[in-house]
């Protein structure tokens, strides 16, 4: 009975209906998770998906010139745009064809800022850097942006997927596997995983067009598709295809947008330099985010910044005020469709332009001093040699010119040539080939060649790589360098332009006085054991101080040194030349800068600390080479090099012998028993050396050697002649042209030593100013009068009837100077490479009032005499309306203008260059 009443129960339809019933309860329970419990999470995706916010930048700030002559701006861009949803993502390709086809049609280019380069089927990765430490962040970075990582973390380490559960050893293993992937696998791995087809077929203008994708096409696809998921990481913004087209262009896409789902046209600000070149080297350029971490890139985004699209302040002017000139950017919360077309604007945020900045650069003098290099140095060029021959100019390719305001600390001109146009890097569409090959090609023998250099000479200064045996290295600094600022960064010695201030520390310490004749026979003895001779006989005889200056006596200063050194010691110049601020004194509080608002290096002039340590590096470079060579003991070869396969133990200990061989030189104290141990823990340690035998007395050879060699390179550190040639600007006295004009101002205006800079004001995007710059004085340097008119008197003569007389005789206006040649180069291969000195020219005009300083340089330049009218022609473009009134014939069209026209510009000077 039981079972037949429960058949009954459970008949067809009443299971039927539990299973109804259990239906709309999971139903109904999923409506309530939906609608109740997740209704703010699924609230959120629907907006994210319906409303999106479409950036606007902001203006970057203007940047002037001291008359207010734009130097730097900001145009229209017109830029196509993507803006994925889930709906369009299906017609993706169909798409970004047809954008294609009107881009080329109408001759635009698509952006391309994408580090895979194919080239004729030949697969690279360029990320526009030639630091080998850099090329391999922005791989690693590329790679694991990409997803590339996470395959090789579960192959290497089961249970593991993402980085942060690595040790810092397996990282690294981690990494070196990521580095092996070749350009071609990783091009071959984004085409699968972004599904790129291999043949498309589109509907346009009326015709069907089909076509098989070659490598070119499949890249050009890649371009976009990885800058859409690049950007999904930010909340699916809009991408740029193409930026900069022409207005016709966006017209056409416009027209065209039933068919182009999530095409868009935006109007974005881009970068302008209308006078392309001009102040290059001060400007710099600005170029996209190329974040080498994901640290660094979480440091941009919380400052604001887009690491997909934005582009910030590199180099120069554009990097140092980065946050003046950056503005704030606004935009747009839109509500799109499914095809991504914006249907309504819900809010907008106007974007706020960036700081303007007002320089203390002259436009007209910046291009005087620009002009008067690249035609002085194509002078020299095809002068070919001076001195009878003895002197090479074919490489006088580099040069700098420095113009400073000497009662204010103003840079008036600050030219560096070679220079770059920066308009070549604010293009939204990314470097071109051409200016890529031109800024950064590692390709040293196509440089070679197009500088002239004859290829015997290819293996002698450009040798392979150690590092890298498909590059080569420019050993000897022998090719120009666009993008290196020469005028700041440069470090030269100064020649005989440092003879002045040999000649105020002899002033002011009373070791002369400014009649006081010192013989000079055409050489230097000191007595002690010290002789030497000079090329030159044009300065024989007795001379005063004025004397020796204006013909620039190297027995006459030499002499100087002597005398300074018997009474103030070995570091009595330096001091004095530390308040013109030639160097600073070592381990002191002072930080060594000029005070420039750019990057740059500072040189520093000769004393004892600073020369010890250099002898202490240089021996031990030397000694760690002959270790090598196994010059110390029967042929035997010890490696000091550190290797990456070196382990910490090894790597440390290596670092421990160098680091003695390089104190002992400059301390003076050797201590054989150590060196013998620090070799013995070596051999024992370094894999190199096992299986080998080492006797006692190979050991006690080697060490001893060391201790030889030290104790030489200590001697030669301290011995009397480093001052000598420090008196005459050789030796290790080294500064950039900017420093050395600095000094002359200081000796203009009367001893004090002003902050050099190049912002006289920034005001906002209303006119306000929001920054003064007040003139500094950093040292006022407390030398006697008498001292300062006796130097000027000196370098008056230079211009009157010394080194200089042939550029200014008859000149109008009264100007001072000194003419340098200085010559590093003493080693056999660089004279048989045909290095020449670097010719130096220092002055002031006027002399009663002076107003303007001025040091120029040209490399492999010759003497400082042959560069005198570059300073001639600056001083022309400053004085321009005086002469005028005085009818001066000018050497040069000073009422010539840089030229707004960037291929004009750009063709002049490559002309005037070759």
């Amino acid at each position: 009975m039981k079972k037949r009443k429960l058949k009954k129960i459970f008949n067809r339809f009443n299971a039927l209906m539990v299973v109804v019933l259990l239906v709309f309860s999971g139903i109904i329970a999923q409506l309530v998770n939906l609608q109740i419990v997740q209704t703010d999470s699924y609230k959120a995706k629907a907006n994210s998906t319906a409303h999106r916010f479409i950036k606007e930048m902001a203006p970057r700030g203007e940047i002037t010139d001291s008359t207010g002559t734009l130097l730097a701006t900001n145009k229209q861009s017109f830029d196509v745009t993507y803006l994925q949803t889930s709906t369009n993502k299906n017609n993706f390709y169909n798409t970004v064809a047809k954008v294609f086809y009107i881009l080329d049609k109408n001759g635009e280019k698509q952006n391309d800022s994408f580090a895979l380069k194919v080239d004729a089927n030949e697969y690279k990765l360029d990320f526009n850097t030639t630091d080998p430490d850099e090329i391999k962040k922005m791989q690693l970075r590329f790679l694991k942006d990409r997803g590339f990582e996470e395959p090789i973390i579960k192959k290497l380490y089961k249970g593991k997927s993402k980085e942060d559960d690595l040790t810092s050893q397996q990282k690294e293993n981690v990494n070196n596997e990521l580095l092996k992937i070749t350009p071609e696998k990783i091009f071959e791995t984004l085409v699968k995983n972004y599904k790129i087809p291999k043949s498309y077929k589109i509907s346009i203008d009326g015709q069907t067009i089909s076509k098989n994708c070659d490598v070119n096409d499949l890249r050009r696809f890649m371009v976009v598709e990885d800058a859409v998921k690049m950007n999904s990481y930010s909340g699916y913004k809009p991408v740029a295809i193409a930026s900069n087209v022409k207005q016709e262009t966006s017209f056409t896409i416009l027209q065209k947008a039933n068919e182009l789902p999530g095409i868009d046209v935006s109007v974005d600000p881009i970068r302008y330099y209308p006078y392309n070149k001009l102040a290059s080297n001060v400007l710099g350029y600005i170029s996209k985010i190329t974040p080498s971490s994901a640290e660094q890139s979480k440091s941009y985004t919380e400052k604001g910044y887009d690491v997909n699209s934005d582009l910030i302040g590199t180099t120069g002017l554009e990097a140092a005020l980065e946050d003046r000139l950056k503005g704030t950017s606004g935009g747009r919360i839109v509500e799109v469709n499914k095809q991504g077309k914006i249907t309504d604007e819900l809010a907008k945020k106007d974007p706020y332009p960036g700081q303007n900045v007002q320089l203390t650069i002259n436009k007209d003098v910046q291009y005087a001093a620009e002009q008067a290099l690249i035609n002085t140095m194509a002078k020299l060029r095809a002068q070919g040699s001076s001195n009878n021959g003895s002197t090479y100019l074919g490489n006088a390719t580099r040069g700098a010119a420095v113009v400073i305001d000497v009662k204010t600390g103003g840079v008036l001109a600050l030219a560096s040539v070679p220079n770059f146009d920066p308009n070549d890097f604010s293009d939204p569409n990314g470097l071109s080939e051409a200016a890529t090959e031109k800024y950064f090609s590692t390709d040293i023998i196509s440089k070679a060649k197009a500088a002239g250099v004859p290829e015997s000479l290819y293996d002698t200064l450009f040798p392979v790589s150690k590092s890298n045996s498909n590059t080569r290295v420019d050993k000897y600094d022998y090719l120009a360098k666009p993008l290196y600022n020469y005028a700041t960064l440069s470090l030269i010695p100064p020649g005989s332009t440092f003879k002045p201030l040999t000649a105020i520390a002899g002033l002011e310490t009373g070791v002369i006085t400014p009649y006081e004749t010192i013989y000079d026979p055409g050489s230097f003895d000191d007595g002690m054991g010290f002789k030497t001779e000079f090329k030159s006989d044009g300065y024989l005889g007795y001379n005063d101080l004025t004397n020796a200056i204006a013909k620039s006596s190297n027995g006459y200063f030499m002499t100087v040194g002597k005398l300074l050194r018997q009474s103030g010691g070995s570091d009595i110049l330096a001091k004095y030349a530390w308040k013109f601020g030639l160097g600073v004194q070592p381990n002191s509080n002072i930080t060594p800068s000029t005070g420039i608002e750019i990057q740059e290096n500072f040189g520093q002039v000769y004393n004892s600390y600073t020369n010890k340590n250099n002898f202490g590096q240089q021996g031990q470079w030397s000694i760690m080479e002959n270790l090598q060579a196994g010059k110390y003991a029967k042929g035997i070869s010890i490696n000091l090099y550190t290797g990456d396969n070196d382990s910490k133990q090894l790597a440390s200990l290596k670092a421990a012998i160098k680091d003695n061989i390089k104190t002992s030189i400059s301390s003076g104290k050797f201590d054989r028993d150590k060196t013998e141990d620090l070799i013995n823990q070596l051999i024992s340690t370094d894999p190199l050396y096992k299986g080998k035998t080492f006797s006692k007395a190979d050991t006690v050879a080697i060490a001893s050697s060391i201790v030889t060699e030290e104790t030489n390179d200590y001697t030669q550190a301290t011995l009397p002649f480093n001052i000598y040639n420090a008196a005459i600007g050789q030796g290790i006295d080294e500064f950039t042209p900017l420093q050395l004009a600095n000094y002359v101002a200081t000796i203009a205006n009367g001893g004090k030593r002003y902050k050099v800079h190049l912002v006289d004001k920034v005001t906002d995007s209303s006119g306000k100013v929001v920054y003064q710059n007040k003139p500094e004085v950093v040292e006022d340097t407390q030398v006697k009068q008498s001292t300062i008119d006796a130097v000027k008197n000196g370098m008056n003569a230079v211009n009157d009837r010394g080194t200089a007389v042939d550029t200014f005789n008859n000149f109008p206006i009264p100007a001072a100077g000194k003419t340098g040649t200085a010559d590093p180069y003493t080693s056999d291969v660089e004279r048989s490479i045909m290095r020449s000195s670097y010719a130096v020219y220092v002055g002031f005009a006027p002399r009663d009032n002076p107003q303007i300083a001025i040091a120029t340089v040209v490399f492999d330049g010759g003497f400082g005499s042959g560069i005198a009218q570059i300073a001639k022609s600056i001083y022309e473009a400053y004085f321009k309306d005086q002469l005028k009134q005085l009818n001066f014939k000018f050497d040069t069209d000073v009422d010539a203008k840089p030229e707004t026209d960037a291929a004009t510009t750009t063709n002049n000077q490559t002309e005037t260059q070759n």
